[in-house]
């Protein structure tokens, strides 16, 4: 089989799958539907149907109307009126009732949308996506149209109800002549015409759509509480409004010419139905002097001229919303591909152990980020033992974060391995590993709830247990700031909710308890969790640590990974790792590191002679 041919096949595989794909979203969202309100969407069907023939129906009505007068039947005109005002009006209130159920509908499945979209966005097991722009764009776009996609299938109904429409009124000019059905036939080019415009439009919108995401990060820092403290000691917001500003307009430019374009293109195909148009009634009226039409025909082709146009309007505005939900279905598709994916890499047949008896072990591990050539890790042997408490030290930017990352399963390794009691972390179900690792990032949330759940999102299965989200409070050394809030775990905590808003240092209290929430975890990890404690508070706080690390080490055999800059607390810990330039360059005991004499030795007794 020739190359050509194997690659026609694929694509024609490709095509069908997605047709398939699409289908089944369509069903996916016909089910989300009726799963929202199960009568509004039965109403809605019923409606639509109904619509389908009302203007059709309105038009014959009005012929009989013209043809009765003109034979002086006085009842058929009563008859004909009567039903063409009740066509009219019933056309007219069912499409209102039809539409509110229609938004009503959009609401509910957006809604149920948005929440399926992060939810898988959540269940990535690591977190390497949420740092690419390619990522981000399309989520952004995603989350933009899920409007469009969640109208999407109904939109497609009334499309169908519309070319059922055209149908109609096409049996009905083929009744005065059949050359007449043509005019129908010129709805085509109009249809296609203004889908290549909308079209070019969604291409152009998604191009744009990195620098309306920046746009809106840009002012976002104006409002946030942190950065906008910066920005007005800096004086910096109205640049960053203006870099804003002009994000904006340049995309306002492009989305204009490129709506422009689209309006050309429409322009174009009302041009040729119209004279289309135009030629039926010259050739009706030749057909009336010809006694081969009545004045009914007449008025009959003059009002389904006028329904014809409603009937393309409203195809082309079904078929554009149609056109702009399989656009964000690519969007849709792909996210769900990438979380399958993402989801299925490595073998993750086993769950992870309930305790450790080895220990977790890195050989030659080495990372870098997504299309970057220089590694943040590089062939690190490392052995964590079982119930063992670790100090990570090294300058800023050595990698030491990046390796609790890696440890974590938030970031998966370029090469090399991590061994959880001999088998590689990614065996594991990402999930189970998450559910046995704790600790506090450098980088903590403020999350701004109750105090309680603030505390208790560390362990949603503890999030109501008032006595460990309390004992977890009492060994972040939280007790006090607890005690001096108004309603005690029960207060709100943040401005944005009318709440009691608390200092850096205080916010990172809460984030240590919330650390600490978790009874039985396998590895803990504080990672810079006293930064903003002065170091007599943080000495204090990492004896408290330690001895909440022994009696996990007692229950579960877990690691604890203490990251600091400060010596004076790291030198309590059983081993001591010095990460240089993302390498492992020296890793022992306190008292054989300062023998040693190397890097760990020169910062340590530089930072004990700035002290004293």
């Amino acid at each position: 089989m020739s190359r050509m041919t194997q690659m026609s096949r694929m694509s024609r595989v490709a095509g069908v799958l997605h047709r398939y794909e699409n289908l089944r979203l369509a069903r996916h969202m016909l089910a989300l539907s009726f799963r929202a309100s199960p009568v509004v969407a039965s109403v809605n069907t019923a409606l639509i149907l109904l619509l389908a023939g009302a203007a059709v129906f309105t038009s014959l009505t009005q012929r009989h109307l013209v043809d009765a007068a003109g034979h002086h039947a006085v009842s058929a005109v009563v008859l004909a009126a009567a039903l063409g005002v009740l066509a009219h009006a019933g056309s007219f209130a069912l499409g209102h009732v039809q539409g509110e159920a229609s938004q009503d509908l959009t609401v509910r499945v957006a809604r149920e949308l948005d929440h399926e979209i992060l939810g898988l966005t959540a269940r990535i097991p690591t977190i390497t996506h949420l740092e690419q722009p390619e990522f981000l764009d399309r989520l952004t776009a995603l989350r933009r149209g899920t409007q469009a996609l969640a109208k999407s299938v109904w939109r497609a109904a009334l499309g169908a109800a519309s070319l059922l429409g055209l149908a109609m009124s096409a049996v009905l000019l083929g009744a005065i002549h059949p050359a007449l059905t043509l005019l129908v036939a010129f709805t085509l080019p109009t249809v296609w015409l203004a889908a290549r415009g909308r079209a070019h439009y969604r291409t152009i919108l998604d191009t744009r759509t990195q620098a309306e995401r920046l746009e809106r990060e840009l002012h976002a820092l104006c409002l946030r509480p942190e950065p906008a403290k910066e920005l007005r000691i800096a004086g910096s917001a109205p640049m960053l409004d203006r870099r804003a500003r002009a994000q904006w307009e340049e995309t306002s430019r492009a989305l204009v010419r490129a709506r422009a374009r689209g309006v050309g293109y429409e322009a174009a195909g009302w041009l040729l139905f119209v004279s289309a148009l135009l030629a039926g009634l010259a050739f009706t009226l030749h057909l009336h002097r010809a006694d081969r039409a009545s004045l009914g025909d007449i008025v009959l082709l003059l009002s389904l001229g006028v329904t014809l146009s409603s009937q393309i309007s409203q195809v082309l505005f079904n078929l554009s919303q149609v056109a702009d939900a399989g656009h964000v279905t690519r969007h849709y598709l792909w996210l769900r591909q990438y979380a399958e994916t993402a989801g299925a890499q490595g073998d993750e047949s086993m769950a992870a152990p309930d305790r450790l008896t080895q220990g977790i072990s890195l050989r030659r591990l080495t990372f870098a980020y997504p299309d970057t050539d220089s590694p943040v890790l590089q062939d690190i042997d490392l052995d964590l033992p079982a119930g063992s408490t670790i100090g990570l030290v090294g300058i800023n930017g050595a990698g030491k974060s990046t390796l609790v990352k890696l440890l974590t399963g938030m970031y998966q390794p370029t090469s090399g391995q991590i061994l959880v009691d001999g088998h590689s972390l990614s065996q594991l179900v990402p999930a189970s590993w998450a559910d046995r690792c704790s600790g506090t990032l450098q980088d903590f949330a403020k999350f701004e709830f109750l105090a309680r759940e603030s505390v208790g999102t560390g362990a949603l299965d503890r999030l109501d247990d008032r006595s460990a989200v309390t004992e977890a409070v009492e060994g972040a050394g939280a007790t006090g700031l607890i005690q001096s809030l108004p309603d005690g775990l029960d207060t709100q905590l943040g401005t944005l909710f009318e709440g009691v808003e608390l200092s850096h240092g205080q916010w990172q209290k809460i984030a240590l308890a919330r650390g600490l929430l978790r009874d039985r975890p396998l590895l803990q990890v504080l990672d810079e969790p006293t930064s903003a404690l002065d170091p007599q508070a943080e000495h204090e706080l990492f004896d408290q640590f330690i001895t909440h690390a022994r009696a996990a080490a007692r229950g579960t055999g877990a690691i604890t990974i203490l990251v600091s800059h400060r010596f004076s607390t790291v030198h309590m810990t059983d081993h001591i790792a010095v990460i240089d330039n993302g390498r492992l360059t020296e890793h022992g005991t306190h008292s054989e590191l300062l023998e040693a004499g190397g890097t760990y030795a020169e910062l340590y007794t530089a930072q004990a002679q700035a002290y004293a």
